[in-house]
Order: structure tokens, then C-alpha cells, then sequence
């Protein structure tokens, strides 16, 4: 009684990275546009709210979405990735696969987010 239609654990494990790891690139991009889309075009003013402390009142919402930007990014990724992370854990036997899973997903979404808030803050 050979049962070769269904899948060993490791395939559910690659199944889980996989997935988690789509959700941590795209995610990322999405929140990007939406935050590019909310701040308006690139304006010479954008440049002086280092300089001076008041931004004008018409633009403080886009100067608001982008400060804030690093920390929309991580709410956003983090709770599509704690579900997954969830469901790759109680389906997976193995909970190396798991935590490896947590590591890889964890360095991607890390290195996203320190790029995406450096070349915001750069001016791109």
C-alpha cells in the first residue's frame, strides 16, 4: 500500500518558505507605490524639511506617510507572515523547517526594510 500521492514534509516546508518568501518581496513593493502614491510627485520642498523644522501644512501628509513608511511596512508584512509562519509550523513535522523558514523570511523582509527606509530618506 504505497501512498505516493502524497506529499513528504519537506515539500510542504519548500511550499511555506516559498510562499512566506513572495509575500516578503512583494509586500514591500506594494507598500512602496501606496507610500509613493500618498507622498504625491518629488518636490524641490521635499528637500527642505531637513533644513527648516515646519513643513507646509499642504504636504505634511505626504512628509507624514513617508516618515512613517518603515513602520507601515513591518505591520504589513508581519501579520501575513506570522499567519503563514503559523500554518507552515502546524503542518510541517519538522520544526527546524520551521525556524529556518523564520531566519530566511527574517534577513529578506530586514534588508527590504533598511533599503526601502534608506532611499527614502536619501530622496531616491
Amino acid at each position: 500500500m504505497n501512498h505516493h500521492h502524497h506529499m513528504p514534509s519537506w515539500a510542504d516546508s519548500v511550499l511555506g518558505v516559498g510562499i512566506i518568501l513572495v509575500i516578503g518581496l512583494v509586500a514591500p513593493i506594494l507598500v512602496l507605490l501606496v507610500g509613493k502614491a500618498l507622498a504625491g510627485p518629488e518636490h524641490p520642498m521635499k528637500r527642505k524639511r531637513f533644513e527648516s523644522g515646519n513643513a507646509p501644512v499642504g504636504k505634511s501628509r505626504g512628509f507624514f506617510s513617508m516618515q512613517y513608511y518603515p513602520y507601515l511596512l513591518m505591520f504589513i508584512i508581519a501579520e501575513p507572515f506570522a499567519i503563514f509562519l503559523f500554518i507552515v509550523s502546524m503542518s510541517s513535522s519538522s520544526v527546524t523547517s520551521a525556524w529556518i523558514a523564520t531566519f530566511l523570511a527574517g534577513i529578506i523582509i530586514i534588508a527590504l526594510a533598511v533599503r526601502g527606509a534608506r532611499s527614502l530618506t536619501e530622496g531616491d
